[in-house]
Protein backbone atom coordinates (compact mmCIF):
# COMPACT_ATOMS: atom_id res chain seq x y z
CA UNK A 1 0.00 0.00 0.00
CA UNK A 2 1.22 3.44 -1.46
CA UNK A 3 2.03 5.60 1.63
CA UNK A 4 -1.49 8.79 1.73
CA UNK A 5 1.07 11.52 0.50
CA UNK A 6 1.68 9.48 -2.36
CA UNK A 7 -2.16 9.16 -3.23
CA UNK A 8 -3.74 11.26 -5.58
CA UNK A 9 -7.32 12.47 -4.88
CA UNK A 10 -8.79 10.23 -7.16
CA UNK A 11 -7.27 6.97 -5.31
CA UNK A 12 -8.03 8.28 -1.83
CA UNK A 13 -11.78 8.23 -3.42
CA UNK A 14 -11.65 4.24 -3.75
CA UNK A 15 -12.91 2.19 -1.37
CA UNK A 16 -10.57 0.50 0.76
CA UNK A 17 -9.66 -2.99 -0.09
CA UNK A 18 -9.40 -5.75 2.69
CA UNK A 19 -5.91 -6.35 1.06
CA UNK A 20 -4.76 -2.55 2.22
CA UNK A 21 -5.76 -3.18 5.59
CA UNK A 22 -2.64 -5.14 6.96
CA UNK A 23 -0.84 -1.94 5.81
CA UNK A 24 -3.26 0.83 6.73
CA UNK A 25 -2.94 -0.57 10.14
CA UNK A 26 1.38 -0.53 9.80
CA UNK A 27 1.33 2.72 9.28
CA UNK A 28 -0.87 3.82 11.76
CA UNK A 29 0.21 1.76 14.60
CA UNK A 30 3.23 3.77 15.82
CA UNK A 31 0.64 7.00 16.18
CA UNK A 32 -2.15 5.14 18.21
CA UNK A 33 0.85 3.82 20.20
CA UNK A 34 2.01 7.26 21.27
CA UNK A 35 -1.58 8.54 21.61
CA UNK A 36 -2.16 5.51 24.33
CA UNK A 37 1.00 6.05 25.76
CA UNK A 38 0.55 9.17 26.11
CA UNK A 39 -2.77 9.12 27.75
CA UNK A 40 -1.53 6.43 30.26
CA UNK A 41 1.56 8.03 31.91
CA UNK A 42 -0.78 10.15 34.18
CA UNK A 43 -2.60 6.94 35.27
CA UNK A 44 0.16 5.52 35.66
CA UNK A 45 2.01 7.94 38.01
CA UNK A 46 -1.68 7.66 39.98
CA UNK A 47 -1.48 4.38 40.49
CA UNK A 48 2.14 4.37 41.79
CA UNK A 49 1.35 7.39 44.05
CA UNK A 50 -1.68 5.17 45.18
CA UNK A 51 0.45 2.64 46.02
CA UNK A 52 2.77 3.87 47.72
CA UNK A 53 0.88 4.07 51.08
CA UNK A 54 0.63 0.06 50.58
CA UNK A 55 -3.52 -0.03 50.48
CA UNK A 56 -5.83 0.17 52.88
CA UNK A 57 -4.95 1.21 56.51
CA UNK A 58 -7.36 0.31 58.87
CA UNK A 59 -6.36 1.51 62.46
CA UNK A 60 -9.00 0.51 64.21
CA UNK A 61 -11.27 2.99 66.42
CA UNK A 62 -9.88 6.52 67.04
CA UNK A 63 -7.90 7.17 69.89
CA UNK A 64 -7.28 10.85 71.41
CA UNK A 65 -4.19 10.57 72.36
CA UNK A 66 -3.10 9.14 69.18
CA UNK A 67 -1.53 10.99 65.70
CA UNK A 68 -3.40 9.46 62.28
CA UNK A 69 -1.44 10.39 58.92
CA UNK A 70 -2.58 10.54 55.39
CA UNK A 71 -4.41 7.48 53.88
CA UNK A 72 -5.46 6.11 57.85
CA UNK A 73 -8.95 4.82 58.42
CA UNK A 74 -10.37 4.56 61.53
CA UNK A 75 -13.74 3.99 62.82
CA UNK A 76 -15.20 6.72 64.91
CA UNK A 77 -19.20 7.22 66.62
CA UNK A 78 -20.07 4.27 64.10
CA UNK A 79 -18.81 5.60 60.82
CA UNK A 80 -15.41 4.99 58.90
CA UNK A 81 -13.01 7.82 58.13
CA UNK A 82 -10.39 8.28 56.01
CA UNK A 83 -7.01 10.40 57.13
CA UNK A 84 -6.86 13.56 54.63
CA UNK A 85 -4.13 15.21 56.56
CA UNK A 86 -0.51 14.69 56.94
CA UNK A 87 -0.60 14.46 60.33
CA UNK A 88 -3.43 15.16 62.56
CA UNK A 89 -4.87 14.37 66.53
CA UNK A 90 -8.42 15.90 65.23
CA UNK A 91 -11.18 13.88 65.85
CA UNK A 92 -13.00 12.58 62.84
CA UNK A 93 -15.63 14.22 61.40
CA UNK A 94 -14.64 17.99 63.62
CA UNK A 95 -12.37 19.02 61.00
CA UNK A 96 -11.07 18.76 57.34
CA UNK A 97 -8.47 16.17 58.52
CA UNK A 98 -10.62 13.39 58.21
CA UNK A 99 -13.77 12.57 55.15
CA UNK A 100 -16.80 10.15 56.54
CA UNK A 101 -15.97 6.89 54.22
CA UNK A 102 -19.35 5.25 55.11
CA UNK A 103 -22.08 6.75 57.73
CA UNK A 104 -23.29 5.08 60.86
CA UNK A 105 -26.28 3.67 60.35
CA UNK A 106 -28.01 4.79 63.79
CA UNK A 107 -30.57 7.37 62.95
Amino acid sequence: MEKPADLTPEQLAKPLRTADLPGLMAAIAPTLAECVAAQLKPLRARILELEKGGGVRYEGVWQAPRSYSRGAWVTFDGGVFHCNADSTRDKPGSSSAWTLAIKSGVR
